[in-house]
């Protein structure tokens, strides 16, 4: 049975250059139903993706692209 250790990050395994903060599907994959963004022992992103990540969801907050909560 595999354990949150044993994943692999979505962005090394699906070979993702750049997160963009306008694709909101991606965005949408590392949020709770509250719009919380989910720590990396969870979604099981490495630490320099899961760092892009936050950045993208908080400027695509801003801009208006994702609700703050819900």
């Amino acid at each position: 049975m595999p354990t949150f250790k044993d994943r692999k990050c979505y962005f090394h395994k699906n070979d993702v250059k750049f997160i963009d903060y306008k694709n909101v599907r991606l965005l949408r994959r590392f949020m709770t139903q509250y719009f919380k963004i989910v720590p990396k022992y969870y979604s099981g992103t490495c630490l320099k993706h899961q760092k892009q990540v936050a950045k993208a969801i908080k400027t695509a907050r801003i801009v208006g692209l994702l609700p703050f909560t819900r």
